[in-house]
């Protein structure tokens, strides 16, 4: 018991002393340098006398410094023997630090490349400022839905910088005789600059408002729907009429080529319901307006048995029908079963079951940036959902447009800019205020503003205002800006602790980093193989020169160097050597590393990627390694500096 009291007791005076150490090896280290420094220059002084100058003033700087034992020799003085003795044994000397310096140099290439492709990946997964971002998802139920109260809670969570809200819904893109369906993201300028979205051409859009005003929302009839030629209006189930026979054309015009007739087959076809050319007929919701004015009509599009109309012999031809209607047929005789249009006369025409339709969106996050977007099927809606149309209230009509879009309506990147498309929207589910209705916008034109690189689903960003108008009134997910990287783990939790998800690329960074972090490791154990070789050769060079130098021990203490300024003495000896391979050794990593930078930068600029610097060494590692020579040279040099202080003055100079 005692002796556990005696221990805490001197755990204090212990402390102390481990600080003065580490102050003094500290001071040590400047010293060195300083010393180092101050004979380079003394050395170039001979012959330039500024330099001369220049290392009397740091010597008088190194004098300050040293702290040394006020009765005993000072450190300086014992620098100034290490130094002399290594210089005595040149070669000894430039082979031991040499060894060391290489098993250093090993340590920094391994461990810088380590560091460096760990930021090259870094750098490629997330920016500096997405990692103090989080993207925010609904919870599971209705009441945790995101919403304008939701983000004025979300903006007094303290550390939060910004919230901003993103809208996501399926659209229809028409383009000269290209229909096609997209998703599509209703955003403010500053989320699509917060997700890093840097245009290939042209901007994006200045638009930032959130706030609408709903007065101006307006509701069309369905009669005023605006018709475009081509467009699909929904799928349909056809049977037309027994005893018809209906001209099929290759478009859905009347000055169209006929490619054949069809007629009333057993079952029920289906197709496509659009909008062509305008016909006579008895039924007005046949017929529809174009942007113009300009009516139009509904037209089936699906694949038809084909009959050729000329006349025949039903006798004698069995394939002959009615007189003048024969089978139309392939070079292989099978009848010819062909895509085309008909006009919407003489048939029955239903929509078909709703969950064969593609009008919903899946929002799910896997990189901590934009959301992918799932097309999903309408049976997750009522069969029979209404319809509500509405007209797309825009002030700029401006839209961002991906690389994947170009390709879907075949217009050129260098060209895109200016192009002007027609964007109608769909809206479904729980971004509604009532669920259970399905909105969907009269068509609009839009001009194309910018284009950014993206070749993977084809996505159209609108200003987040034009997609509210639809009467949105929840958010398909929120970006969450922390204040700073440190705190976003803490904002995160608050928000999850409300019943949100977050999704962050942060995550995705902490994972790369814990990665390379094992594989700087495994890195290190390999250098320190080399490192162990070099403190070897250190510990046998000090060993031979204190064999060699007893008479010069035995003088030193008979003249009344005390036993622990002996083991000072090659102590210091050990560290300026270890200090200088360090020193030596980092360098040469370092510029081994810029080496094969430089080589890999090559080949990637060949190859159009650019250049590549898979080398990076922090401050904290060279602090380590620095750190780590001067702990291997006290480390080899102890047990010889120890055995110089056993040797007896008198048997030294009796025998040597």
């Amino acid at each position: 018991m005692n002796r556990v009291i005696q221990k805490l007791l001197s755990f204090p005076k212990n402390l102390h002393n481990a600080r003065k150490m580490i102050v003094q090896l500290i001071s040590f280290i400047l010293l060195v340098f300083l010393y180092s420094f101050s004979f380079l220059l003394s050395r170039i002084g001979r012959k330039i006398h500024f330099f001369k100058y220049g290392a009397g003033k740091i010597m008088r700087m190194v004098y300050a410094l040293d702290q040394g034992d006020k009765d005993g020799v000072s450190q300086v003085y014992l620098m100034e023997i290490a130094f002399k003795n290594m210089i005595a044994k040149k070669t000894r000397t430039t082979i031991t630090i040499g060894g060391m310096a290489i098993g250093i140099s090993f340590i920094v290439f391994l461990v810088s490349i380590g560091y460096g492709l760990q930021e090259v990946v870094v750098s490629r997964v997330a920016r500096l400022d997405e990692l103090q971002q989080a993207e925010v998802v609904p919870g599971m139920s209705l009441d945790l839905a995101l919403n304008d109260e939701t983000i004025a809670k979300f903006q007094d969570i303290k550390d939060v910088e910004r919230v901003l809200p993103l809208i996501a819904v399926i659209g229809k893109v028409s383009y000269q005789d290209s229909v096609s369906d997209l998703a599509v993201y209703g955003a403010t300028h500053d989320y699509l600059k917060y997700s890093a979205l840097q245009p290939i051409e042209g901007r994006l859009f200045e638009s930032n408002e959130t706030v609408l005003d709903v007065r101006n929302i307006s509701v069309l009839d369905p009669s005023e729907q605006i018709a475009v030629f081509g467009e699909k209006i929904s799928s349909v189930s056809m049977n037309i009429t027994m005893g018809e026979w209906l001209k099929v054309r290759e478009s859905p015009s009347l000055n169209a080529k006929v490619i054949g007739y069809t007629k009333k087959i057993e079952g029920r076809n289906s197709g496509e319901q659009v909008w062509g050319d305008a016909y006579d007929s008895e039924n007005e919701s046949d017929m529809g307006k174009d942007a113009e004015g300009k009516e139009m009509g509904k037209w089936v599009h699906a694949e038809f048995l084909l009959w050729e109309k000329k006349s025949c012999n039903v006798s004698k031809d069995s394939e002959c029908e009615e007189g003048q209607y024969i089978v139309q047929r392939n070079t292989d005789n099978t009848q010819t079963f062909q895509d085309g249009y008909v006009a919407q006369l003489f048939m029955q025409v239903t929509q078909v079951d709703k969950s064969e339709e593609v009008l919903g969106l899946n929002i799910f996050e896997n990189t901590g940036t934009l959301p992918v977007v799932e097309l999903l099927d309408e049976s997750l809606t009522t069969k029979d959902q209404p319809v509500k149309t509405v007209n797309i209230q825009s002030k700029e009509k401006e839209v961002v447009v991906n690389q994947s879009v170009l390709q879907l309506i075949n217009i050129a990147e260098k060209d895109a800019v200016g192009k002007v498309i027609r964007l109608s929207l769909v809206v479904v589910g729980e971004l509604l205020e009532d669920p259970n209705i399905r909105v969907e916008s009269a068509p609009l034109d839009y001009t194309i503003v910018g284009v950014i690189p993206d070749e993977g689903t084809p996505i159209v960003y609108l200003p987040f205002l034009d997609v509210r108008s639809l009467g949105v009134s929840r958010y398909s997910q929120v970006k969450v800006i922390a204040k700073t990287p440190q705190v976003l783990r803490d904002v995160r939790t608050t928000i999850e602790s409300l019943g949100y998800g977050t999704v962050s690329v942060a995550d995705t960074v902490a994972q790369i980093d814990s990665l390379f972090s094992n594989f700087r490791l495994l890195l290190s154990i390999l250098g320190l193989v080399a490192l162990s070789v070099a403190a070897l050769g250190m510990f046998n060079t000090l060993t031979v020169s204190l064999l060699e130098r007893t008479r010069e021990v035995g003088l030193m203490k008979a003249m009344g160097l005390k036993s622990d300024e002996v083991k000072a003495l090659f102590l210091t000896e050990s560290m300026i050597m270890g200090l200088y391979g360090g020193l030596f050794g980092l360098i040469l990593g370092i510029i081994a590393g810029k080496v094969v930078s430089l080589i890999l930068s090559a080949l990637s600029i060949v190859k159009g990627v650019g250049f590549v610097d898979v080398s990076y060494v922090p401050l904290s590692f060279i602090v380590f390694v620095l750190s780590l020579s001067v702990f291997v040279g006290i480390l080899t040099g102890y047990y010889p500096a120890k055995r110089a202080t056993k040797i007896s003055a008198l048997n030294a100079l009796r025998y040597e």
